[in-house]
Order: structure tokens, then sequence, then C-alpha cells
């Protein structure tokens, strides 16, 4: 069930967004006339309680209203929940709902009402993390801790060094919401990204293997409304895009001054014409990765989304090509990123960078549908066309690396040599013949 909050109310005359809410008929007639605090922006807002309770936001800019309007929204909601369980012989709203003024207040909800008592050292989300690492770093792929950092890295900067017990989920909505408004994050990535991220260490942090750091996961239930989305078109590459990617692909040259960025253009578009590998698979490969066993040259991909390494056998329209002459001429080390080029600062890592030029040479290059993915295409493409080729599933999923469906199937290994064999009925790939449009 997603997490709501409601609108923030657009004044007609200013322009000027608020909080505008009905105060619960349980407590109006206790409370009406009273003086509540709410967080807006960087400051306080001091509000009087009528049967509505309105706040301005200090804002016309929709985006920020947002975020705002989810905090404050937070802060008054638990301060209707405090009052209905307060000791009310003091009818003080301010000595009963309310925490005392921040001398450096935060955009998230710092001073919202009752913050728990916090003992002994601040734990920020960030610390948070790195124990959670520390303890699954034998549990999960190394990649899966490296994605989770970035997010983890971002709603660290938004709470501002908040302690990680004074979260709520009205915080991981507040961050959420800026993600998707003001970064410009779709609501799909930053469900299956972000809160993701976000609510596996807290769920660690609220179990028994972290010791109960926090007494529940604040980032429950909560997601963002994600619109609805009509494909155009199919995932695949068409006879037409194949050709052109493929033949730009050939007719790259090597570039001296950038030796590594020319071959991962020349090579990598083929290498996922041939494999269905994940572009940052391929992007990361090492001269020692592409070895020769029973005669059977393959690519032993070590870096891969679930971390699980797996051996592909090279097609040998690839080695036709001269592709083993190109590793053969490589120094030890990565073929398709120079490990000398990092820029000092930079937090991605460069095989994933040469991944998304790729993508984006791609792209420039060749007059490429907006609705298909200049690298993810390929895997699309190559499991339609071994599905074509009679390859079985089992053999499809082992190449491409993706979960059997069975329990059952994980008990089947197949071999290199079962492997070789499937991708010798890979059809090839007649570049001109595409081009030409002829059957």
């Amino acid at each position: 069930m997603s997490f709501r909050i409601a609108r923030p109310w657009k004044d007609p005359k200013s322009g000027v967004y608020h909080l505008r809410q009905r105060t619960p008929a349980d407590l109006v007639a206790r409370l009406k006339g009273g003086t509540i605090r709410l967080p807006i922006g960087e400051a306080w807002a001091s509000i009087t309680v009528g049967s509505i309770v309105q706040a301005s936001l200090r804002t016309k800019e929709p985006r920020e209203a947002k975020v705002r309007h989810a905090i404050a929204d937070g802060a008054l909601k638990r301060i209707w929940t405090i009052e209905r369980g307060c000791d009310y012989s003091n009818t003080s709203i301010d000595a009963c709902a309310v925490a005392p003024p921040s001398p450096a207040p935060t955009p998230l909800s710092t001073a919202v009402p009752s913050p728990p008592a916090i003992n002994g050292p601040t734990l920020t989300i960030g610390g948070l993390f790195e124990r959670w690492a520390t303890d699954r770093e034998d549990k999960r792929a190394p990649n899966t801790i490296k994605r989770y950092r970035g997010s983890i890295r971002s709603f660290e900067a938004f709470a501002r060094g908040r302690d990680v017990r004074t979260l709520t989920g009205d915080d991981v909505f507040a961050w959420a919401m800026r993600r998707r408004d003001t970064e410009g994050i779709s609501p799909r990535a930053i469900n299956k990204n972000d809160l993701v991220a976000v609510s596996s260490v807290f769920r660690w942090a609220s179990g028994r293997a972290s010791g109960q750091i926090l007494s529940s996961n604040p980032a429950t239930g909560i997601s963002l409304d994600e619109p609805r989305i009509v494909l155009q078109r199919e995932r695949t590459f068409r006879d037409r895009e194949i050709a052109e990617i493929l033949s730009a692909a050939s007719g790259v040259t090597p570039d001296a001054r950038n030796p590594t960025r020319s071959a991962a253009r020349r090579w990598c578009p083929w290498l996922a014409a041939y494999s269905g590998a994940r572009i940052t698979e391929l992007t990361n490969l090492h001269r020692e990765d592409i070895r020769t066993e029973s005669r059977i040259p393959f690519m032993h991909l070590r870096v891969t989304k679930t971390g699980e390494a797996r051996s592909v056998p090279i097609h040998a329209h690839l080695i036709e090509q001269g592709f083993l002459a190109f590793v053969e001429a490589c120094g030890p080390g990565p073929l398709f990123y120079d490990p000398k080029r990092r820029r000092d600062g930079s937090v991605a890592p460069q095989a994933e960078i040469q991944g998304r030029q790729v993508g984006k040479w791609v792209r420039g290059t060749v007059k490429l549908d907006p609705g298909v993915d200049p690298n993810h295409g390929w895997r699309h493409t190559w499991k339609t066309r071994a599905l074509g080729a009679g390859i079985e599933e089992r053999l499809r999923d082992a190449i491409t690396g993706h979960r059997v469906a069975s329990v059952g199937r994980r008990y089947e290994t197949p071999t290199l040599m079962m492997l070789a064999d499937a991708m010798d009925r890979m059809p090839r790939y007649q570049v001109e013949t595409m081009l030409s449009g002829e059957p």
C-alpha cells in the first residue's frame, strides 16, 4: 500500500502554497485557539489552531511546496496523535505536544512533537549504512552494496546529520518526493532503487542481526505512485537498428589518444550482440578474463548484477573479426577503460562510465528509436534470437545470467561445452543484407 500525504493548496491571489487541513473533530473543541509550531522550510511557524489549520509554505515553487508540505503535514499528524494520548491535566499544547525550538532547524521534521531521547553519540544514516555494509559484505553482491551507497548518500545529504533513530516515514517520503520533484528522478527508479536501498538498511537495523538499533523500519509501506507506462514498441532491436549499430561499431578505428574508449565502441556492441551480456559486465572485462578451455574461447564475466560470475563462449563470428587478436595485443588489466584516466573525486566506477558512454555514442551515431535502450536492447534481442534458434531456456538463462525459474533447475549447471554448442546455433548477423532490407 502506498504512503499518501495530502497535497499543498495554492492561494489563487498570491500564488503562494499553503498547508490547509481540517482540525480533527475530536480535538477541535479543546485545541481551538491554541498555538502549535510546524517546521516550514528552514524555519519554524507558529500557527493558531482553528477549525482549519492553515500555514504558508513560503514558496511559489510547486516542487519545493510538495516537499515542505510533506514535512509539515507529517509533523501536524504527529501532533494530533500525541494530543489524543496526552495527559490533559495540563492542557497547554506547547507543553504537551510540541518540541522546544531548535537552534539550527533543518528541512526535515527535526523538531516534531516529542522526538525520542537519544543516548550516546549520533548515528547518521551514513554511519548505519557502513555497519550494514560490513555485516552484509559476505551476504550481498558487491554491486548491490555499491548501488545502495549512492541512494544512502542522497538520503544522508537530505537528513543533514540527523540521528537515524529520529527519522520517520514522513522523512523518508519527503526525501523520495524531493528526489522526484527537485532532482528529476523517475518514481519507478526511486521505488526500485532508492527506497529498496533505504528500506533494506532500516530492516536490518530493526532486526536481531544489528542488535535492534531501530525499533521499526520507517521506510515500510512507502512508495511513490508510478505513472502507467504504455510501451510504444518492442524492446528488441529491429533489423535496421541492429545493422546500423554493428556497422558503426565495425567502422570505429583505434584512437591513440584514448584507445580504450575506441575499443569499447568497436567491440562492446558486438560482444553484447552475441552474448546478451549487460554493458557493464563487458566494460569490466580484463585481458585475463578472455580464456580458452578445451579449445573453447570464452569470456569470464566477473562483475555481474547478481554477483555470480559466469562463463560465456565467444561466437565464431567475433573471432573471425579479430577479437582474440585484439585481446592478445592488449596489456594486462582492463580492456575497455584506462585506470590512469580516472578523474579525481569521481564516485562512479570507470566501467560504468564507459558503458554509459557507449550507449550515448550509439544513440548519437545511429537513428535509434527513443523507445529502445542502446545497450540493454541487446539482452532482449539476443534472447529473442536464441529462442528462434531453438536454444532451450536453461541454456539461454545460463548465458545471459538470468535466474532460473525453479529449484530443480538450480541443480542443473550447463557445462562450457553445452554453452558452446548453444552459441554455435546462434545465427550470424548479416549486416549488409540487413541494411539492404533483403530477406
